[in-house]
């Protein structure tokens, strides 16, 4: 390999592979390759705690579950603590979606995947958002009896606290510089993840933020009305016209 072919490889994006069955694994790696990464792939969850805990830094982690070895939601928060990195799975059943999320997982893609959508998914994550695309929310304000800690991305009242994702804070932030206001889908992707990411995507992202705010009910709710789009609702904040 020429050394511009190796400046080039070491340009890409890394991306550990974690499944079981090698088709897949080879499928996944191939995709992996179309997104424009490279990859290490790996048959069992301990080989791949190994690898995240050496010296090489992953910029991504898929893992492929199936319905004999479902998913662990208690690995995957070692996992993403080691990767400290986006993660997403490839789950053949499709259970525990919500723990799964609430572990840490950035996206649950059903198995078997859609080549293309998988391809979407590992772009949406390696991107991120752009910097002009995220709405400013101060380190910690208090709204309508809530703190809200960007920071640590937590959201507080009294004892109760509840931890959010990069990307979900990104949608909570949005929505706190205008809550009690409807917006569509693809105003909400203009302003934080881009217009790389599908509005399917944000529907999922928005029904596990909802669970997670549940504990807050009284206080604040996500509410989805057909042909007006997502508002955050929020007691005591000001409606704005």
């Amino acid at each position: 390999m020429s050394n511009d072919g190796r400046s080039r490889q070491a340009r890409l994006p890394r991306i550990l592979v974690i499944e079981t069955n090698p088709g897949y694994r080879s499928v996944i790696s191939n995709v992996v390759e179309i997104a424009g990464g490279q990859w290490d792939s790996v048959s069992e969850i301990e080989q791949g705690k190994k690898l995240l805990g050496g010296t090489r830094k992953f910029d991504l982690v898929i893992i492929g579950f199936d319905a004999e070895s479902p998913v662990d939601p208690q690995v995957l928060k070692e996992i993403r603590l080691l990767a400290q990195a986006p993660l997403i799975i490839l789950d053949e059943t499709y259970t525990g979606a919500l723990e799964t999320f609430d572990a840490g997982a950035e996206q649950i893609l059903p198995k078997p995947f859609v080549p293309d959508a998988l391809i979407g998914a590992i772009k949406v994550e390696l991107r991120g958002p752009t910097p002009s695309s995220l709405v400013p929310l101060a380190t910690r304000i208090e709204l309508g009896g809530l703190v809200f800690d960007a920071e640590r991305r937590v959201v507080l009242r009294g004892e109760t606290d509840v931890r959010f994702t990069k990307r979900e804070w990104e949608v909570l932030s949005f929505f706190l510089a205008s809550p009690n206001q409807y917006f569509r889908a693809e105003e909400i992707l203009a302003q934080t993840w881009g217009s790389g990411a599908s509005a399917e995507q944000l529907r999922t992202y928005i029904t596990r933020m909802r669970h997670k705010l549940s504990p807050f009910q009284a206080w604040c709710k996500l509410v989805t009305e057909k042909g007006r789009g997502y508002c955050f609702v929020l007691e005591g904040a000001p409606d704005k016209p």
